[in-house]
């Protein structure tokens, strides 16, 4: 879990960077596991660097990354920032293709939860490691940035931002609504995430919740022009009988997010 000082800094700051969360041996999985998975979710459009590639992870043969919602490196620190019914969604793979644009990753100020990015190479300001804008998970800076601003369509190193360098093995931790860029990188940046969301309270937290599940489909679609969902039939059958995945499956279903 966060320590103290932490937990106080990604309140504040919507952010943090956790130093040698996975071993060596965990590391050698998360490459194995990325490249058989993508190789076969894109057997029709093999990767050339000219465009990104993205995939759910949660497949019988992805093992670690199936259980890694689970894993209390994680998890734990998410239930510690956003409470103990928070929402495990997804883990996944891209690989990505130059420069990352500003943006957040929510849909509204009501919808948030954290996002546990790790590389898979060392990635540094001008290699496509995450630059994020303080504070910006938050009003009124938030809003300011889109409405005022005008980051999307801004040069992204024209925005005061921190430059969170990292090796494999590291983790950056962010609130989904704090605004994040990248620049540079390469033609093959491989990066992976573990995101879950806060459980809405209120009914501002619902409708937003359930207007995200909207566009979470809209994206996979937009990825995969074959037929794929998010949540793998396995996973869902939930074979280790984890009572945190059953209620997230339930809380997932209600919301939306899983269809029958």
């Amino acid at each position: 879990m966060l320590t103290d000082q932490q937990y106080s800094h990604f309140k504040t700051f919507g952010f943090v960077v956790l130093r040698k969360v996975f071993t060596e041996d965990e590391l050698t999985l998360i490459k194995d596991e990325l490249e058989q998975t993508m190789a076969t979710a894109y057997a029709h459009d093999p990767f050339d660097g000219s465009k990104r590639h993205w995939t759910p992870m949660f497949g019988e043969s992805t093992p670690f990354f199936a259980n890694l919602l689970e894993d209390p490196r994680l998890c734990d620190v998410a239930e510690q920032l956003y409470g103990d019914d928070v929402i495990g969604m997804l883990t996944d793979a891209n690989r990505y293709v130059g420069d990352t644009n500003w943006h957040s990753d929510t849909v509204s100020i009501q919808q948030y939860g954290i996002k546990f990015a790790f590389y898979l190479d060392p990635v540094g300001p001008d290699s496509g490691a995450l630059r994020v804008i303080p504070g910006s998970h938050l009003l009124p800076l938030h809003e300011t940035l889109d409405s005022k601003i005008g980051a999307r369509e801004s040069v992204i190193e024209d925005i005061p931002s921190v430059v969170c360098s990292s090796e494999p093995g590291d983790v950056v931790a962010f609130d989904l609504r704090l605004w994040h860029a990248s620049v540079g990188g390469s033609d093959d940046r491989r990066m992976c995430t573990c995101v879950y969301y806060n459980n809405p309270k209120t009914s501002e937290e619902e409708e937003a919740t359930r207007k995200q599940a909207t566009n979470s489909r809209k994206t996979t679609a937009a990825f995969h022009d074959q037929d794929i969902t998010i949540y793998n039939s396995h996973w869902l059958s939930n074979p280790s009988g984890s009572p945190k995945r059953k209620r997230w499956i339930e809380r997932l279903h209600n919301l939306e997010f899983i269809r029958t």
